[in-house]
């Protein structure tokens, strides 16, 4: 009985397995936030880091970024939803515009976009300015 078969399967299923690449999870109206434990409403706003096969979401990208100072030794796999299109992008493939999202209470965060003419426009009819992931990270120290 030959047992070539048998283990060009098994090393071939390693190599598949290694090859994986991180995916994001969907994000659900309802889901709750990692950080502030605040119901998720928005979910063009929400983000979230996978790290260990542990997914945790976020409500906006200022809440993560606040997460994320705090607990400088966790790192992981970052996305954040592209306001647009709603599909999940990398942090560093986005531009953020500071928005309003609760008139009632001030609270202000960031909207994610991928493409820069989308968030200059939307960040002209603000007026505000752009930032980038790096900014985000330092005004939630």
């Amino acid at each position: 009985m030959r047992k070539t078969p048998i283990a060009t399967l098994g090393l071939a299923s390693l190599v598949l397995m290694s090859c994986t690449t991180i995916a994001p999870v969907k994000i659900n109206a309802g889901d709750q936030c990692f950080r502030c434990r605040r119901i998720i409403a928005d979910t063009r706003l929400a983000t979230e880091q996978v790290q260990g096969g542990l997914t945790s979401k976020y409500r906006a990208p200022g809440c993560m970024a606040k997460y994320l100072v705090a607990h400088p030794d966790e790192g992981g796999t970052l996305f954040v939803t592209d306001y647009m299109t709603g599909k999940m992008i990398p942090p560093a493939e986005a531009i953020f515009v500071p928005v309003l999202i609760d008139p009632t209470t001030g609270e202000s965060d960031y909207r994610a976009y991928k493409n820069s003419s989308d968030a200059s426009a939307v960040a002209h009819e603000l007026a505000t300015a752009l930032v980038d992931w790096q900014t985000v990270l330092d005004r939630a120290r």
